[in-house]
């Protein structure tokens, strides 16, 4: 499809859908599906976002609420890679928008949708960087949902701009990092990362996965994942009866470190006869391991973790995931068979894909409706928060209010959540997962079992 580079912008029905104008000297450029938002060839200064974002977002008839929406589709072209189809993303938006306002909105406030379209190919912090200021700054939405955003200076960005967060995308957040982006970051369909970890080792200690192996730990080279290990996995691990025989931390900065940092491991996890690797910080390096490793030869078990995408691994990567196991937290993102989690389970879920059907869209089964899942919790959250509120809407009257709800807040995507003094994190629980060859499933096994967070 060609275009020319004029700001791609239109209505569907009530929701604003945003496309890239690219800055070019060029008349016309292909646009490969959908092209990330951004506003212009400059970028601005922080202090400046933050100035745009003291205008009011929400007037006395609307509050506009932003969803990143990603297309996977030149991803999938350049790289061979395969993903379940989501369906309609922006109709399945404005189904929830439309439900939420049937029943008076947020703070008395009708939610106003705007959809930015996200290319995860070639994924950077400059882009990351233009789309959160393409929200702030253009659209002054008052909240935005998150999904697909790795990069460590995205929800800093947003935080500075005042802009409610609202973090779909499975990217490992501790409690310290919530305490200094406070209020604005949230994960309503996940839990506290430091807190998962330890029951992440004691999940895999009661399948004797470490039992009989050499084991080694890897993940991104950040102060938060080297903390993480020092504080909670290693102690947790030690009283499993099991020290690791290497541990190694990525430089996850560029595509060539990344590379180069994988290549260095798989020579000394071999070297040293490991067979067993426990992935630390998600990041989607579980599943750039599991292909270096192909090429390398080298034919380890993995530790699973959701915030690993254990759907994305087995769709591509099959062969790896033999001996894999882990800790769920999201049936729809680890690819939970129904005959182990019925679709739609529990009242969350229930509700969400009920209230989808209303409006068309349906879903043949669970691992399609893995984003929409986070659509509800991000809708149903911030109209649950602001109940019977009707001042000035505010990140801090937000976060007064959402942590009042405790176990009211139900998730459409976690097993289950809450939420209480000091927490940003929704989900508060894990199920034991361990790959089934036979279905290309991860199976679960035993109950469900609560995290202590924070």
């Amino acid at each position: 499809m060609v275009t020319s580079f004029r700001s791609a912008e239109h209505l569907r029905g009530d929701v604003m859908v945003v496309r890239r104008r690219r800055c070019s000297r060029a008349t016309t450029f292909v646009v490969v599906a959908a092209l990330l938002a951004t506003t212009g060839c400059g970028i601005k200064r922080s202090a400046e976002v933050a100035a745009a974002a003291a205008e009011t977002s929400a007037d006395a008839g609307t509050i506009k609420v932003g969803f990143i929406v990603l297309d996977f589709a030149s991803l999938s072209s350049a790289l061979g890679l395969a993903f379940a189809d989501s369906g309609d993303a922006a109709a399945q938006i404005k189904a929830l928008a439309d439900d939420v306002n049937s029943r008076g909105g947020i703070a008395g406030r009708k939610m106003e949708p705007v959809i930015r379209i996200y290319d995860a190919f070639g994924d950077n912090k400059l882009k990351e960087e233009q789309l959160c200021k393409a929200f702030a700054q253009d659209d002054k939405v008052f909240a935005v949902f998150l999904q697909g955003q790795f990069q460590p200076n995205a929800r800093p960005c947003y935080a500075q701009a005042k802009v409610l967060m609202l973090d779909g995308t499975a990217f490992p957040v501790v409690q310290k990092t919530f305490e200094q982006l406070a209020p604005y970051l949230w994960q309503p369909s996940f839990p506290e990362y430091s807190s998962y970890m330890d029951g992440m080792v004691r999940a895999l200690d009661s399948t004797k996965w470490f039992e009989g192996g050499t084991t080694a730990v890897m993940g991104i080279d950040t102060p938060d994942n080297r903390e993480l290990f020092a504080q909670q996995v290693k102690p947790a691990m030690k009283e499993a009866g099991v020290t690791p025989v290497d541990v190694r931390w990525i430089d996850g900065s560029s595509g060539a470190s990344l590379q180069a940092g994988q290549d260095q491991a798989v020579l000394s996890f071999k070297a040293k006869n490991v067979d067993r690797l426990f992935v630390i910080g998600g990041q989607r390096l579980a599943a750039y391991m599991m292909q270096t490793s192909k090429n390398q030869k080298f034919a380890p078990r993995f530790a699973i973790s959701t915030w690993d995408s254990p759907e994305f691994d087995i769709n591509n990567y099959p062969e790896a995931m033999t001996g894999a196991a882990g800790a769920s937290i999201q049936a729809a993102t680890d690819l939970v068979p129904e005959r182990d989690y019925p679709f739609p389970s529990g009242d969350g879920e229930t509700r969400c894909i009920n209230t989808l059907k209303k409006a068309g869209q349906t879903f043949k089964q669970r691992e399609n409706a893995r984003s929409a899942v986070l659509y509800c919790d991000t809708a149903f959250l911030l109209e649950q928060a602001f109940d019977g509120y009707r001042g000035e809407p505010t990140p801090e009257a937000f976060r007064e209010g959402a942590q009042k709800l405790g176990k009211d807040w139900v998730s459409a995507s976690a097993y289950s959540s809450s939420l209480g003094p000091g927490r940003y994190a929704g989900g508060d629980s894990y199920r034991l997962m361990v790959y089934d060859q036979k279905c290309r499933c991860m199976s679960l096994k035993g109950e469900t079992t609560r995290i202590a967070g924070p």
